[in-house]
């Protein structure tokens, strides 16, 4: 014997509770805790990878955002460097007092001091020049010793570059024994080499509430430093440094581009490549401990979806294998009944699963299966044919009633010509009549071509012409495309006949019936319209009720077969619409898909 199957020899000797419970143990329980395991080391890894790369986009936010800040200050400096004039006005030298205060008014006030209303973001802006002709006051400064040994100062005069950003300790201006932290933007007024008698310097400084505010967007998922080119420490978000310490507090250095002494998980950004902010850069501290609740949230997750997965399965798997384990076994012993020809039913609950429909059947196998079929077979046959007759009989019911009622109203109009004209001039109108009374003792299929039914209505059209003679016109638009497809007849006819007599019989002048059956899409369209007495909304409304509710009230006989007769033959998938407007036109459309048409047309053939 072959390993295989010494294999398989020794699972289906087996019991079934023990297959079931290795299954359970190999394919369920191992798998869920191993893949639980493994899913929680990767998930952890990518919560942490995840919340740091949030972190560093933080930090990037808000280093765009003060770079914009800075960007402008830039742009307002190159602006103003590039303004002549201005710099003309700083480069003159004024006779006094008055001649100074007089282009301060005209011109110099509203330069600079526009700016600050403009970009919210800006304290001040102002120049300090050498040019002893200016007064001190407003925007405009003239440079004095303390300037000049100010640290804005000499690091613009250290500074190649035109443009410098600079962080430095200042008097505050609201009381002068506090110190502040400042950061401005100096600009060199040197664009111009013929108007440089003077020095002069534009410095725009930056609000730090405001640079504060961004900070504090981001401060439930970081501590944000701000530090210069120094290494200085400017501002953090736990609020801007105030003080008479002479100097910023320091961050330890190991090298130019890295700081030290920082948490481990700390983030250090440069704030942009721009050679006026080279070595400025943003520090991001995870505020509290961000990751290690993540982290917590992760296992937490884990433990619950570890004994959910586990528990809840166990309970339901042993529930399922016991129901199915029992019910095999009660039809094991059933089918060896079976095997010794004892048909006993099993008297139990056999649910609706599978096992459940094997004991079913089991069961209708051993009383009458077969004779409920037949039974069953033969009540679906008398069920089809009852409703073949019932369908039958109706349509039977409304031909009844169109034959009838179209002979009566043709019988009255050639009556009413007759008496008009002392029974002259009625050959034409005789020879139709005939040949439609003809037609209809002709027509023993219910459903005739579109050519067919335009023949017919033509005929009496020739009728209603010989009677109104000359108020009355009427037309014919057809799509030769679809003379050939089938519709249950008299469709066109009736709604003819029920605009002649409903609509047209009441108007004096001239009477106009349009007929149009054309191809639109998918579908075939019919329309008959007039331009007879019509009717107001109330009353087309009752119509159209009474066409839905299948009410038999002796009115709008023509209109109910024709509607009843299309929602026989198409499965109420045609469209009968009928739209009037009073002394104006009355108008009725079927719609019918050319997929319902071809598929009558299929089975006509199968017949």
């Amino acid at each position: 014997m072959s390993r295989k199957l010494k294999m398989l020899r020794i699972v289906n000797d087996i019991p079934l509770k023990f297959k079931f419970l290795i299954i359970y143990l190999m394919c369920v329980l191992l798998p869920i805790l191993c893949i639980n395991s493994l899913f929680f080391l990767q998930d952890s890894k990518n919560t942490e990878r995840r919340e740091m790369d949030n972190l560093q986009i933080s930090l990037n936010r808000v280093g765009n955002e003060i770079m914009q800040m800075v960007n402008s200050g830039v742009v307002i400096g190159n602006a103003v460097s590039a303004d002549r004039v201005f710099n003309e006005m700083l480069e003159f030298t004024y006779s006094d007092n008055v001649a100074y205060y007089e282009e301060y008014d005209s011109f110099l006030r509203d330069k600079l001091g526009q700016y600050p209303n403009i970009y919210p973001y800006i304290s001040w802006i102002g120049v300090y020049t050498s040019n002893p002709t200016l007064s001190n006051g407003g925007s405009y400064f003239m440079l004095k010793p303390n300037d000049l040994k100010s640290e804005w100062y000499q690091k613009m005069n250290e500074n190649k570059d035109k443009v410098t950003v600079t962080s430095y300790l200042d008097t505050n201006p609201m009381n002068p024994e506090e110190k502040l932290v400042y950061v401005s933007i100096i600009r060199k007024l040197d664009n111009f080499p013929d108007l440089m008698k003077f020095s002069k310097y534009l410095r725009i400084d930056i609000r730090m509430d405001k640079l504060l505010e961004l900070f504090d967007k981001e401060s439930n998922y970081l501590l944000i430093k701000l530090v210069d080119e120094e290494n200085r420490l400017v501002l953090e978000s736990a609020g801007a440094f105030k003080g008479s310490d002479p100097l910023l507090p320091t961050l330890p250095v190991s090298k130019v581009s890295q700081l030290t002494g920082l948490p481990e998980n700390s983030f250090v950004s440069p704030l942009s490549n721009a050679s006026y902010v080279l070595n400025w850069r943003l520090v991001g501290i995870p505020e509290g401990s961000r990751i290690a609740e993540e982290r917590r949230g992760v296992i937490h997750f884990f433990i619950w979806l570890t004994l959910i997965s586990t528990i809840i399965p166990t309970i339901l798997i042993y529930i399922i294998m016991h129901s199915f384990n029992f019910r095999v076994r009660k039809l094991s012993k059933h089918m060896q009944l079976v095997k010794n020809e004892r048909f006993e039913p099993i008297t139990m609950y056999e649910g609706k699963d599978e096992i459940g429909h094997l004991l079913r059947s089991f069961n209708l196998m051993t009383e009458k299966i077969r004779n409920l079929i037949n039974d069953v077979y033969k009540l679906e046959i008398q069920k089809k044919d009852l409703e073949l007759e019932r369908v039958q009989a109706e349509l039977n019911y409304l031909q009844s009633q169109v034959d009838p009622h179209f002979l009566f109203n043709t019988l009255n109009a050639i009556l009413v010509v007759c008496k008009k004209y002392r029974y002259e001039h009625v050959i034409e109108i005789i020879q139709n009549l005939s040949q439609i009374l003809r037609r209809l003792l002709s027509w023993k299929e219910d459903l005739v071509t579109v050519e067919e039914e335009l023949s017919f209505t033509e005929m009496y059209l020739q009728i209603e012409k010989f009677r109104f003679q000359d108020r009355f016109h009427y037309e014919l638009s057809v799509d030769d495309s679809v003379l050939s497809y089938r519709i249950p007849k008299m469709s066109i006819q009736s709604l003819v006949e029920n605009s002649c007599k409903h609509g047209l019989q009441s108007v004096k002048g001239n009477r106009r019936i349009r007929i149009s059956v054309e191809r639109a899409g998918m579908n075939m369209l019919m329309k008959v319209e007039d331009n007879g007495i019509g009717m107001n909304s109330t009353k087309l409304d009752e119509i159209v009720q009474s066409l839905y509710k299948g009410e038999d009230n002796g009115k709008n006989i023509g209109l109910r077969n024709v509607y009843r007769r299309l929602n026989l033959f198409y499965a109420e998938r045609s469209l009968f619409q009928i739209e009037s407007i009073p002394f104006e036109k009355t108008s009725v459309t079927i719609q019918i898909p050319l997929s319902l048409i071809r598929k009558q047309e299929e089975t006509i053939g199968h017949v």
